[in-house]
């Protein structure tokens, strides 16, 4: 399936609130889509005209089903979306179990001189719940680019060119959380993407709310493993969902849509209220195999979702065997120095005493440092701690005091980097890893 157009879309009008999730606001696209062009990732430029992305031949994602509406409410916060991505024991007939995203398209309309948009991919995602917490096994597979894309009180799409080192693996049916369709009777077979909208003035800026409409176009429709297209006007996103979670923006972190879908009018005629999807078509070669080895081979990264949070985190194993156990915390920046922490507890600090993010170990007994193993991430942006055989705890697995104690099989721990910036900085946080040790 090659690449398709976005599809211009028409107005609708808003129906009722329902109890069943939060409404916030829709207003009607304030002008026709205009095309902002191509931002290379690689290489942090943009191609404005022509097409000159180094995107796969195929199409594995496409939400484009047109509503004529665009979100607003909750700039400057979080908001996160959801869909499918299927694998070969799926029944929809995917080709792969990781797909290599090289590139993908998304539209918005803004009502200020122009948005700073930041976007992550997580490809293990509970629909309409929030990035982080390590119950929900939320595995981040890449992002946190931020892209300054026109305004000028207009609507725009902009296609994401990620080839050149950019590209997303994203694991499909759920990824590394719960693998296989149905994540072995799980049902957690989404991805999801985070998007943070904001801009220079606050001016009114968000989504537009394409690609649901299932009464007309059959989900996954307009994809290397679907062909087929059950409606010319958009197709409608494969694990597309009537909700999705906001966390920030003046608004009470939980799940929200625009009032309810209904659409009664037919393939691409006005419905009676949009859909919680935001517009994403994503493209791959779907003949070709994604890598998800790479990144956190044991464990979840979590507390990844504040803009102001420094650094990735991840481990190269959790077997407690006597080797070495590396916990490397990597895009910090040029912190002075820096040190690992570890506790029982997950929940989330904002911004404590001297410090910039959120501490996310809080809450289920005291936090143990690796102060022992001090390092000095300057230069290369990232450090790597042994912490089975680090000097903190005196090795042998031993744990920092407080806490006290030794790594145990069947434990689960979780793990935070620190990091002191350069004068007149703050001190800052990485994201969390949840590790369970075997």
């Amino acid at each position: 399936m090659l690449r398709s157009s976005l599809i211009a879309a028409s107005a609708v009008v808003l129906c009722a609130t329902s109890s069943a999730q939060q409404q916030v606001q829709a207003q009607k696209i304030i002008s026709p889509i205009r095309d902002a062009g191509t931002y290379h990732v690689a290489t942090g430029t943009w191609t404005r005209t022509g097409s000159s992305a180094n995107l796969g031949p195929d199409v594995i994602y496409s939400a484009t089903a047109p509503s004529g509406y665009f979100g607003v409410g909750w700039e400057g916060g979080t908001g996160v979306d959801e869909g499918s991505l299927p694998g070969t024991g799926s029944p929809y007939g995917g080709s792969q179990d990781c797909y290599s995203v090289d590139g993908f398209l998304f539209s918005y309309c803004c009502l200020d001189v122009s948005v700073d948009w930041t976007w992550s991919f997580y490809d293990s995602y509970v629909p309409c719940d929030l990035v982080g917490a390590p119950a929900n096994c939320s595995n981040k597979a890449g992002g946190d680019t931020n892209v300054t894309a026109p305004g000028a009180s207009a609507c725009w799409f902009v296609i994401m060119d990620l080839a050149g080192g950019g590209e997303v693996n994203l694991g499909a049916d759920g990824g590394t959380c719960a693998p296989g369709y149905q994540g072995g009777g799980l049902g957690l077979d989404h991805f999801g993407i985070a998007h943070v909208w904001a801009t220079p003035s606050g001016g009114t800026t968000g989504p537009i709310l394409d690609g649901y409409d299932p009464a007309w176009a059959t989900p996954g429709d307009g994809t290397c493993y679907n062909s087929a297209i059950s409606c010319g006007a958009g197709n409608t996103g494969l694990g597309a969902e009537d909700f999705f979670a906001i966390e920030g923006g003046g608004l009470s972190p939980g799940c929200y849509w625009f009032g309810g879908y209904t659409n009664t009018n037919g393939c691409g005629g006005p419905s009676q209220g949009p859909g919680a999807q935001f517009t994403m078509e994503m493209y791959t070669d779907c003949a070709a195999s994604g890598d998800c080895s790479g990144g956190t081979v044991c464990g979840t990264q979590y507390c990844d979702t504040n803009p102001v949070q420094n650094g990735n985190i991840a481990a190269d194993n959790c077997t407690l065997d006597g080797s070495s156990v590396n916990v490397t915390v990597s895009d910090c920046g040029t912190a002075l120095f820096a040190y690992l922490n570890i506790a029982l507890g997950s929940t989330t600090f904002t911004d404590p005493p001297g410090s910039v993010g959120d501490l996310c170990l809080t809450g289920n007994g005291p936090i143990g440092r690796y102060n022992a193993d001090l390092q000095s991430p300057q230069g290369s942006g990232s450090y790597t701690t042994d912490i089975y055989n680090g000097n903190t705890g005196g090795g042998a697995g031993n744990l920092p005091s407080p806490p006290g104690g030794q790594l145990t099989s069947g434990d689960t721990w979780n793990i935070q980097g620190w990091q002191r910036m350069p004068a007149g900085g703050a001190t800052t946080w990485s994201a969390a890893l949840a590790m369970t040790f075997n």
